[in-house]
C-alpha cells in the first residue's frame, strides 16, 4: 500500500510540468508570437475503455509541431507512442490549432484528425482539446496543460480511448 502511495504521489510531481514548448515572447503584439512556430514534447498517460488495447492505463509521449497559418490559428500535427503490458498504441494526428496570448499564459484549443495503429486495428482517429502553455523566457515555454480526447473509429472495434496528455 504505501508503495502505491509513493508510486501515485511521484507521478503526480513529474506530471505536473506536462512538458516544454518552445514559444518566445512577442514584442508588442497582443495576440499572435514574435515567432509563432512551436515545438511540444510531453509525457503521456491515457485512459482506455479496454476496446482497442487489453490495459485499461497506457504511458509513453507526444511530440507536435506547429507553424501559423493566421494570426490566431495555427496547423498542428502531432506524433505519439504509448505503451502497456503487452500492448502498445501509435498516434499520428494534424490539425488546426486556435490560441491567444494571456500575458504570460497562451491557452489553446484543437481539433485533429489522423490515424491510431494498434496489434489489430489501424482506425482512423478524431481528436479535441487544448492546453495552456506559459512563457518562461523569450524563446521558451513550460506547457501546463494539455488534454485531449481522442475517439477512434473503424479497425476491429468501435468505441475509444480517452487520452490525457
Amino acid at each position: 500500500m504505501r508503495s502505491t502511495q509513493v508510486y501515485l504521489f511521484l507521478l503526480a510531481i513529474i506530471s505536473l510540468p506536462n512538458g516544454f514548448a518552445e514559444s518566445p515572447v512577442p514584442t508588442g503584439k497582443a495576440v499572435s508570437s514574435y515567432h509563432p512556430f512551436e515545438i511540444a514534447a510531453t509525457y503521456t498517460h491515457v485512459l482506455t475503455d479496454n476496446t482497442y488495447v487489453n490495459t485499461p492505463t497506457l504511458n509513453g509521449w507526444t511530440a507536435s509541431a506547429s507553424a501559423p497559418v493566421l494570426p490566431l490559428i495555427k496547423a498542428t500535427v502531432e506524433i505519439g507512442d504509448y505503451y502497456g503490458p503487452h500492448t502498445s498504441m501509435k498516434s499520428l494526428p494534424g490539425g488546426p490549432q486556435v490560441g491567444f496570448r494571456l500575458y504570460r499564459f497562451q491557452p489553446f484549443v484543437r481539433g485533429l484528425f489522423g490515424v491510431s495503429h494498434m496489434a489489430r486495428a489501424t482506425p482512423s482517429t478524431i481528436a479535441a482539446g487544448g492546453g495552456i502553455n506559459m512563457d518562461i523566457t523569450d524563446h521558451l515555454a513550460l506547457r501546463l496543460l494539455q488534454m485531449d480526447y481522442y475517439r477512434l473509429h473503424g479497425g476491429a472495434r468501435q468505441r475509444a480511448p480517452i487520452i490525457c496528455a
